[in-house]
């Protein structure tokens, strides 16, 4: 089975001797054929780093604080890409157990409800 990137997975990209690691930021879905555009083929966005924007007399109520170096990955190059672990969000990196693992529980639990 192969990889399928999500976004807040940490991964390390590895081509041509260059290594990058970084959080999925974004991953675009898949475009669909319409007629007299062109066909988009899919990405996602690797945050590589992330440092805070300078102070600016005019930009005072700017809700954007930080400034995102992200490195663009097209879906032909996912292959490429090696899953390390996953967060639970942008604004908390709290690390998620493996899929196989239930968050709160130590044993998986069993949907006992008797319409499913």
């Amino acid at each position: 089975m192969t990889y399928k990137p999500k976004v807040n997975d940490y991964v390390i990209w590895e081509r041509g001797g260059l290594i990058d690691k970084g959080w999925v930021y974004f991953v675009s879905t898949p475009s669909e054929e319409k007629k007299g555009f062109p066909v988009t083929s899919q990405y996602l966005t690797i945050e590589t780093a992330v440092r805070q924007k300078p102070e600016c007399q005019y930009d005072k109520n700017n809700p954007h604080k930080y400034v995102h170096v992200l490195l663009l990955c097209y879906v032909n190059q996912w292959h490429e890409l090696r899953y390390v672990k996953r967060r639970k969000g942008q604004k908390d990196n709290s690390i998620l157990p493996e899929s196989n693992q239930h968050m709160y529980y130590s044993e998986p639990k069993q949907n006992t409800h008797k319409g499913q």
